[in-house]
């Protein structure tokens, strides 16, 4: 009798548990015979059975490759898309943007009527670069579509035709002047951490009760600040600065928001280093005329009297044109059940040891569960829907009104009062970035991904850890179920978020200001760098004065004293590039390469001189002033005065004059756009804080705007011309 092991351990096996692994594919026959008389088997006797492996199964027989290829789901994600195509929202955006649409088809026309009547003699390259560049131009109007994705995808066009080479295309990105600003930025991003930045002005707003007083003190202290140094976080951190300083003096925060951004623009243009269209405009002028010398504060033969005379303005003109309005955060701690409402969990609610889901507190209509509170203090920030309800949990939502009344009738939910819901505010804010969430105003940027999606489809709460509570559009609280709200560039956005928020979203390019809504304190000084910030930051805005060092060298020369001083972390200085910003002007590059080398340059410079002609030999200056504040009202100031330059250029030329008239009316007509809130970064910073709308911009900065030009024009053709 002879035994198979191998069929003894299958046997095993199918009796005991499957996890176990298979028996071994070796199978040994051995005889059942006493061992004394048994004689051991030859080798050739031993039979050995060995089971061949599996085959791998084919990539082609994957199940995630049958379903990514499956009718199912190519059915699902295409209903999923179409879901986001709401008939009703499309209808709305198309009402909110009519005008907008008119003047493009009306400028689509005009280009159709030009191709077949006086400009048919301009070449098929000359007509697909112009309309590269209108298809370019009109997504990036009122912040459709990201300007450096506008940018770029026109550049990618021209280059696949062959109107510009490779080299032409990304040119920008090796710019000296785009090194320049990324550096620049960094450094102010060093003055802001060790508190130099609202030093000085802090120290000259003084106490005065006076309005105007109080106006012309921030105007010279901020416009001499950002006459070396970038504006948009010199405006970032005098916000609060200038908030506190109103709360401490009783005046209305709305009539200096305005004046803050102002002095902040005009200061900019007393330097080359004050804003970075100046660095982009010397960049590309060094790039196309090497011999053309631009001195560190030639540009303030010009910028000092808009300075001056701005200052002046603002003082004579607020009280008559400017609004008397509170901040948002004053009617919140006013009456903050319009914003949240708190509750108190008794025995008397049915869903005590229940989820949140299966309590359905998950999915309200226009209402969020913002925060939950266990009865021992211990708080659950955004809580999960997991999260189970015990007896003398205290509840808090945001949303609508409305939705609140349904919460408020709920049995065993118990309100808490007004009184002591300001409390908790008060107390969070109190206790700045140690509490558990933090109270944000945030200002959405045009640019940002979330523009013209609904709250709800955006998913606020996933994406930025944050749960809104309130958005302000135009000055006023949009109403209606949060989730349903359209979120559009400019709005300014009430948040609870996780402490962490304002670290990572500061400088990011999603919202144009993000700061703590209360403010009660301001950021502790370091003395030691303060003093070495300021120092280091002294000696290279000296040696540039002085043309002793390019600037690109001094800049970076001082980023790495910040960082070896401590003065700046290196997460610091990566969060401070804009990035967004460089990459505007870098695909810019190649569309104006193209305006040039197909002649369309030339064409523009002589239609547009033909057009203010009448004005002699203030043409060139004027028509290059008043198109790029035009293009800058409707694009970013970047993209308009990478575009106007070879423009500019080719105008300077057929007109026989200097180019530095041009130039500087070009860096000053890019720069000063005080008539809308979306043509230049720190006028949209301060439109939430102040509570202002459109019209409020066009009213008090319309006047300012016909001043710059009627000392700029002037003062170009004379002295420089």
């Amino acid at each position: 009798m002879r035994l198979n092991l191998a069929r003894v351990k299958r046997a095993l096996m199918q009796q005991s548990s499957p996890e176990l692994p298979q028996a071994s594919s070796l199978s040994i026959e051995l005889p059942l015979c006493e061992p004394s008389t048994a004689s051991a088997p030859e080798p050739s006797e031993v039979p050995v059975h060995v089971e061949s492996k599996p085959s791998k199964p084919s990539l082609l027989a994957s199940p995630d490759l049958r379903e990514l290829f499956s009718r199912h789901v190519w059915r699902r994600e295409t209903k999923r898309r179409l879901k986001r195509l709401r008939p009703k929202e499309l209808w709305q955006l198309l009402k909110d943007e009519r005008w907008t649409i008119f003047a493009t088809l009306v400028f689509a026309g005009a280009l159709v009527a030009l191709e077949m009547t006086v400009w048919r003699d301009l070449s098929h390259e000359a007509w697909f670069t112009l309309w590269a560049t209108f298809f370019s131009v009109v997504p990036m109007i009122r912040g459709a579509v990201d300007p450096d994705v506008c940018l770029f995808g026109g550049t990618t066009v021209l280059l696949l035709r062959g109107v510009i080479l490779p080299r032409d295309a990304f040119a920008g990105l090796a710019n000296e002047s785009i090194v320049s600003i990324a550096l620049m930025m960094m450094i102010a991003a060093g003055l802001e951490s060790s508190g130099a930045l609202e030093f000085v002005p802090e120290l000259v707003l003084g106490r005065s009760r006076r309005e105007w007083v109080g106006q012309l003190r921030l105007h010279v202290a901020v416009a001499a600040v950002s006459a070396v140094m970038n504006n948009t976080p010199l405006v970032a951190v005098m916000i609060p600065v200038v908030e506190a300083w109103c709360r401490q003096n009783n005046h209305h925060v709305s009539r200096f928001m305005i004046p803050l951004s102002y002095a902040a623009i005009l200061g900019g243009l007393c330097t080359i280093i004050g804003t970075s269209t100046n660095l982009i405009a010397r960049g590309l002028a060094q790039q196309e005329v090497p011999e053309l010398r631009i001195p560190f504060v030639e540009i303030g033969v010009i910028g000092l009297p808009l300075t001056v005379a701005g200052g002046l303005y603002v003082v004579l003109a607020s009280p008559l044109l400017l609004p008397k309005r509170e901040p948002m955060m004053s009617s919140v701690v006013a009456d903050p059940r319009e914003y949240v409402v708190s509750v108190r969990v008794d025995a008397r609610y049915a869903h005590i040891g229940r989820t949140i889901e299966a309590a359905g507190l998950r999915h309200l209509r226009g209402l969020f569960l913002a925060d939950l509170q266990r009865r021992d203090g211990t708080a659950v920030p955004s809580p999960p829907p997991t999260t189970i309800i015990l007896q003398g949990d205290k509840l808090t939502f945001a949303g609508d009104i409305h939705g609140m009344q349904h919460i408020l009738t709920l049995p065993g939910l118990n309100p808490i009062s007004s009184a002591e819901v300001a409390t908790d505010f008060e107390e969070s804010a109190a206790a700045g970035s140690a509490g558990d969430r933090v109270m944000v105003e945030a200002v959405v940027a045009l640019s940002s991904p979330i523009v013209n999606m609904t709250i709800r489809d955006s998913h606020f709460r996933s994406r930025y850890g944050a749960v809104v509570l309130a958005v302000h559009r135009n000055g006023e609280r949009v109403n209606g179920g949060l989730g349903d709200i359209v979120v559009k560039g400019g709005d300014t956005m009430l948040l609870e978020a996780s402490p962490d928020f304002l670290e990572k979203f500061k400088h990011s390019s999603e919202f144009a200001l993000a700061v703590d809504a209360f403010r009660v304190s301001p950021p502790r000084k370091d003395p030691l760098a303060l003093f070495t910030s300021m120092g280091i930051f002294v000696a290279m805005v000296v040696l540039n004065s002085m043309d002793l060092i390019p600037l690109s060298t001094s800049a970076l020369v001082c980023l790495f004293a910040y960082l070896v001083t401590g003065v700046l972390t290196v997460q610091q200085a990566r969060a401070a590039i804009p990035g967004s910003m460089l990459l505007t002007v870098a695909g810019a590059f190649g569309m104006a390469k193209a305006l040039t080398t197909t002649g369309l340059a030339d064409r523009l410079a002589t239609s547009l001189l033909s057009c203010f002609s009448w004005m002699g030999s203030a043409a060139a200056v004027s028509s290059v002033y008043v198109t790029t504040s035009l293009l800058t009202a409707l694009l970013s100031n970047g993209a308009a005065i990478t575009l106007m330059f070879p423009i500019s250029l080719t105008m300077a030329r057929r007109a026989g004059i200097g180019f530095k008239g041009p130039l500087y009316a070009l860096m000053v007509g890019a720069s000063s756009d005080f008539s809308t809130p979306i043509g230049y970064q720190t006028n949209l910073m301060v439109s939430g804080p102040g509570g202002y709308r459109f019209l409020d911009y066009t009213r008090f900065g319309l006047p300012l705007q016909f001043i710059a030009g009627l000392i700029t024009v002037p003062v170009c053709v004379l002295y420089f011309s």
